[in-house]
């Protein structure tokens, strides 16, 4: 089985986004990330598929599960199901994908990583195939999506040391500045790297006084 590069980064976790995730996935709302899932999931399954090197097709539709969280990869009898008519994957083993899961969904349950990243990498391969009219427009998407994911990396490592109310309460407001910014400024990479970098300074300096 072989991973779509690994371009834009990544973070693991038990669940398909994991906490990093989540904090990715608060900006998806937003037309700009939205927009970039939309595009991503116009792309065939089979196509992406293929990247996996699964044998799946209109014709073969029903295979072993992919995702290594099932059962440790190590699944048996087939329960992953390729519904060719909406583009959409389920699998009955582990409850993964419905009639509206795409591209976006597969990467990040195969790839453990949210659906902003895996729309970004399905992207990196495809942008031949969709229109690129907003796919990479005035920011450099790989950048800024290292910009976000920095930061989530950084939300998730507090999270970890710092379990008390007190805390998760702080992070969630630093949390909250951080989606001010991208919501309401139309901020280069490198304004957004310093409003990281100066919201990182805010978690560690109340880190060092716990």
């Amino acid at each position: 089985m072989r991973p779509i590069s690994d371009t834009a980064g990544s973070n693991s976790d038990s669940q398909t986004s994991g906490e990093a995730g989540d904090i990715t996935a608060a900006f998806t709302g937003k037309d700009y990330y939205q927009n970039l899932i939309e595009r991503a999931n116009t792309v065939p399954l089979i196509r992406i598929f293929k990247l996996y090197g699964l044998q799946v097709d209109e014709y073969n539709r029903k295979i072993i599960c992919p995702f290594k969280h099932h059962k440790g990869g190590h699944e048996s009898t087939p329960s992953f199901y390729y519904n060719a008519h909406n583009n959409s994957f389920r699998c009955y083993g582990c409850g993964v994908g419905h009639p509206n899961a795409h591209g976006c969904e597969f990467v990040a349950a195969m790839e453990n990583v949210s659906k902003v990243v895996a729309a970004s990498k399905i992207l990196e391969h495809f942008s031949s195939d969709v229109d690129d009219d907003v796919i990479f427009d005035k920011h450099d998407f790989s950048e800024r999506l290292q910009i976000m994911m920095d930061f989530a990396d950084t939300v998730r490592e507090f999270r970890q040391i710092c379990a008390d109310e007190k805390s998760q309460k702080f992070i969630e407001d630093m949390c909250w500045v951080y989606d001010q910014h991208n919501l309401k400024h139309d901020h280069t990479n490198e304004a957004l790297r310093r409003v990281v970098e100066q919201i990182k300074d805010k978690i560690i300096s109340y880190t060092c006084q716990m």
